[in-house]
């Protein structure tokens, strides 16, 4: 067998040494970054750059697939769009099963003899997210080894409020103000349309729903409900004051009746005697044994009590119709104060819906204030030591979303979503915290 000569040698080794020592350089690098991510599980948005090298030994050459060579984005739906061998299902897979992956398509695609190496390493991790009570929610890029710490404050630590956003705390002030005012005037108005309720239904005291029962503890509510009592009771009593004088007047005008009937009936008997005396004085002036002018004295003497009778009769008549009168101002007394509560009422209708459309309104603008700037929203709290601040992780595992309770030094996986949230405390947590 015949070796070629010195020369051609040397040419040789000194084309294949750097090809050799450009590879071997390109495979370190990728390999050392596969490492670090040897149980990295890809998934969509993830960015890959990969290099794809065939040694062909004919030309004692790597020969670069140019075309797969780059960065390559993991699609939405999980996979890999390459040159030449089409798509790849990328989503679940570990870089080391892309590879192999990519080789083998490759090989089977074009018909190599023998499989190429592709080198595939992360040149950017899909971002993860922060939501909740940060300072600045949003998209974040992942870096190896991020901690929960490292990534809270990334979006400006928890709970804190930047300097643009006082303003919105301003807001937010004013409108728990106004919402605290509104529902104090529903709870007068929930009281007040309980007194209109036992108006309008005769009862015999005011019941308040339990809304109220139930906070009547309170020094507000209870004044609240104090005081539609004694209003309540009150205008009960001087309904029935005005009823009362009314009835009063009607016995007055009943024992009159009484009176004058038995005025009528001693009446009817003297006017009885004078007809008897008149017809005796008749017969006897007839016979000539008196004189005309008796005969006269006893006919004036009928006709006055005749006329006493009739003036009687009139008497037991207009008493009978003040009776009549009087029940009628007893029903006019209580429609009087039926009306007033049925104006009241209808009224007190236009004021809830004006006070619940007001409150639809506050609500709305505090929920547009929290979802703009949560952290702001949740520093205006009054008792803080009632809450503590926890971080949880939306993970997908196995193909599911859970909710994992997450602690600061925790690690940070692409795509995970941090969410802060406010939470109250344990009554003992708060207890030895305030101790």
């Amino acid at each position: 067998m015949r070796h070629p000569c010195p020369n051609w040698l040397d040419e040789f080794l000194n084309v294949l040494i750097p090809c050799v020592r450009s590879a071997a350089a390109a495979c370190l690098i990728f390999c050392a970054n596969a490492a670090m991510a040897a149980d990295y599980i890809l998934g969509p948005q993830d960015i890959l750059k990969i290099r794809v090298f065939e040694w062909r030994p004919s030309t004692a050459t790597a020969f670069e697939w140019v075309p797969l060579t780059g960065d390559f984005s993991i699609s939405a739906a999980g996979n890999l769009s390459l040159p030449i061998i089409g798509t790849i299902p990328a989503a679940g897979k570990t870089l080391e099963q892309l590879s192999a992956m990519i080789s083998e398509r490759l090989q089977n695609q074009v018909g190599l003899q023998k499989r190429p190496n592709a080198a595939v390493e992360i040149a950017s991790y899909r971002p993860f997210f922060v939501t909740g009570l940060v300072a600045t929610p949003g998209k974040y890029n992942f870096s190896p080894g991020l901690t929960v710490e490292q990534a809270l404050s990334m979006a400006g630590g928890i709970g804190r409020v930047d300097a643009n956003l006082i303003e919105l705390q301003r807001e937010a002030l004013s409108g728990r103000g106004d919402l605290r005012a509104l529902e104090a005037e529903r709870l007068e108005l929930v009281a007040r349309q309980a007194r209109i309720d036992a108006t309008l239904t005769n009862a015999a005291e005011v019941t308040f729903p339990s809304e109220l029962v139930s906070q009547q503890e309170q020094p507000r509510i209870a004044r609240m409900m104090k005081d539609e009592r004694a209003l309540f009771e009150m205008r009960a009593h001087s309904m029935d004051a005005e009823i009362d004088a009314l009835n009063r007047a009607k016995l007055l005008a009943v024992s009159q009746i009484d009176a004058l009937k038995a005025k009528s009936a001693s009446l009817a008997k003297q006017i009885e005697l004078a007809n008897k005396d008149v017809g005796s004085v008749n017969k006897l002036v007839q016979q000539g044994l008196t004189v005309s002018a008796r005969q006269l004295g006893s006919s004036q003497n009928l006709a006055e009590l005749e006329s006493r009778n009739l003036d009687v009769s009139l008497a037991i008549l207009k008493t009978q119709q003040d009776m009549t009168k009087v029940d009628q101002d007893i029903g006019d007394v209580r429609n009087r104060y039926r009306i007033d509560a049925l104006t009241e009422a209808a009224q007190l209708r236009d004021r809830f819906a004006s006070n619940a459309e007001k409150i639809s309104t506050e609500r709305d603008l505090l929920r547009n204030l929290e979802i703009r700037a949560p952290s702001a929203i949740a520093t205006l709290e009054e008792d803080k030591d009632s809450y503590a601040f926890v971080t949880t992780i939306n993970r997908v595992i196995d193909g599911s979303v859970e909710s994992l309770i997450a602690n600061d030094n925790d690690p940070v996986s692409p795509g995970d979503v941090l969410r802060v949230e406010r939470r109250e405390r344990p009554r003992s947590a708060v207890s030895v915290s305030s101790n």
